[in-house]
């Protein structure tokens, strides 16, 4: 249904090593090194696909110890962001930021927006270009 999450669209993982974590997904775990860059601030950033699940590995320029685990955001995948983003926002969701067009990711970029959960959770919607 337009309008509405479809899908999990990719997990993020804080690792220390890219090299070691994509070997890993990679030869044991099957993946696939689809989109792999770093970012303005020296972060290194590998998205691994398997059929439809997508990881994000992130290995920041200095580690930082996690106190709540490992992963960062749990990324949901929409067909209109614009049109998701408004219908959450008369629901009461609070957006961290605007949309966010990343032409770094994928093929033709994506646009992101993310917000937290009822725990403090970090979510995105996330539309694939």
């Amino acid at each position: 249904m337009k309008g509405a999450v479809k899908a999990i669209a990719h997990v993020g993982l804080y690792i220390k090593d890219i090299e070691v974590s994509k070997k890993f997904y990679t030869d044991i775990m099957g993946f696939e090194c689809v989109c792999e860059f770093v970012n303005g601030t020296g972060d290194k950033l590998a998205f691994m696909k398997s059929g439809e699940t997508v990881i994000e590995l992130i290995q920041h320029k200095v580690w930082m110890d996690r106190h709540d685990g490992l992963f960062d955001h749990i990324a949901m995948l929409v067909d209109d962001i614009a049109e998701v983003s408004e219908k959450l926002k008369k629901k009461g969701i609070q957006f961290e930021d605007e949309i966010y067009y990343d032409v770094n990711v994928f093929d033709k970029g994506v646009k992101y927006q993310a917000f937290r959960g009822p725990d403090g959770e970090h979510l995105e919607i996330y539309e694939i270009m």
